[in-house]
């Protein structure tokens, strides 16, 4: 979910706090009435109910929009989902193993349900072994104060605010802060997460969760968390408004090398992302209908200026398509015949063009464009597109 620019908290607001006033400001009139029909039905079979993680924080900095139903139930988790679905004729999916639960309305609104729950880690980077837990310690076992949040949903309460970890002065102050200092080690990929609130918020990492960012990479943690789940937190990052600046806020950590050993960003790879970041805004105006994944173009354009060998291992890694991998391959290797092309006297007919870039998709077109010397060689390679 993307911000817009980060309101204020409002003055007095604290633990125990009513949020009612901006869930009813800022919400939707179906959220509202879904959060409002929640938390009646945990009530009639005595459970409590609570909103829970980034909605919360969005919902003080000033942004109901897009609100995400994320629930937490205390010790019922599981029961909850399966009933209230059923009580509103919607469908209901079962993770046993995490205690969580999806639950979709008639209207295809999501729930994610989650019942109280503490975690073990076994290993550096592993997934979490779950076992029952207190509201308090489902709460300590998040990864910044700013996401540990929650408010109340049952009758009695409704809207009253929860902060346990310091979570509302953070967010006053415009800090992340990890709640404890295993945080790291316990799932590397918490780092990602900083980074990326830090570019969509705005916000600084405090000094002492940002030494533990640096000794988790220097213990090299994230060798233990596996390509699939570090290829999702890239996914996030390369959704935000800034990738760019998210890609040297890694770079300044260090994290570059968890995606290859060799990888650095330095001036003219961080000049490369904002030609980049460019050319997709126009593409995007210009071809609205196109579908074009931001993920395949930052990414690729990080892994395209590796050696061949490193681009290979490289996808194999992050399982990168065979399409996409042969796109940015053959790029590489025409990338000179195509320069000398787009910056000739005359305008290369455009048969010629099609010849080289046929097949290899909008993705790789971009990066391609980011790669063009002079503003000539961008215009004829923007005219060739729109033809």
């Amino acid at each position: 979910m993307n911000l817009p620019a980060r309101q204020p908290v409002p003055d007095g607001v604290k633990s125990g706090s009513d949020l009612t006033p901006l869930v009813d400001r800022l919400l939707t009139r179906g959220d509202r009435s879904l959060l409002r029909e929640i938390g009646r039905f945990a009530e009639s079979r005595g459970w409590k109910v609570y909103s829970v993680g980034g909605s919360v924080r969005d919902l003080l900095l000033g942004s109901g929009e897009n609100f995400d139903l994320d629930i937490l139930v205390e010790e019922h988790g599981l029961e909850f989902a399966r009933l209230f679905a059923r009580s509103i004729g919607g469908s209901c999916k079962l993770y046993r193993r995490f205690a969580t639960a999806m639950v979709i309305t008639r209207q295809g609104q999501r729930i994610d349900v989650t019942t109280t729950r503490g975690e073990v880690y076994p290993a550096p980077g592993s997934l979490p072994e779950v076992v029952p837990g207190s509201l308090e310690e489902d709460i300590h076992r998040r990864d910044f104060t700013i996401n540990a949040l929650a408010f109340s949903l049952n009758p009695g309460g409704f809207g009253r605010l929860i902060d346990l970890t310091g979570g509302v002065a953070d967010l006053k102050a415009g800090i992340i802060r990890v709640l404890h200092r295993q945080s790291f080690r316990d799932d590397p990929t918490r780092i990602f997460r900083a980074v990326r609130f830090r570019q969509r918020l705005g916000f600084t990492i405090e000094p002492r969760t940002e030494e533990l960012i640096r000794t988790a990479v220097d213990l090299r943690l994230f060798e233990q968390v596996s390509p699939e789940r570090l290829r999702h937190e890239l996914e996030l990052i390369f959704r935000e408004p800034d990738p760019p600046g998210a890609v040297e806020a890694m770079a300044g950590y260090d994290q570059l090398r968890f995606i290859h050993p060799r990888l650095r960003l330095g001036e003219a790879g961080r000049a490369f992302l904002d030609r980049l970041a460019a050319q997709l805004s126009w593409f995007q105006e210009t071809f609205p209908r196109e579908a074009v994944s931001p993920w395949r173009v930052y990414f690729g354009a990080l892994v395209y200026r590796l050696d061949p060998a490193g681009l290979q291992e490289t996808a194999e890694k992050f399982n990168l398509s065979r399409r996409f991998f042969e796109g940015l391959r053959s790029a590489r290797k025409d990338e000179t015949a195509v320069a000398e092309m787009l910056s000739a006297a005359e305008e290369p007919p455009s048969s010629r063009l099609s010849a080289l870039l046929r097949g290899r998709g909008p993705e790789v077109w971009l990066i391609m464009l980011a790669r063009c010397g002079t503003p000539a060689a961008v215009s004829r390679f923007r005219r060739y597109l729109t033809r």
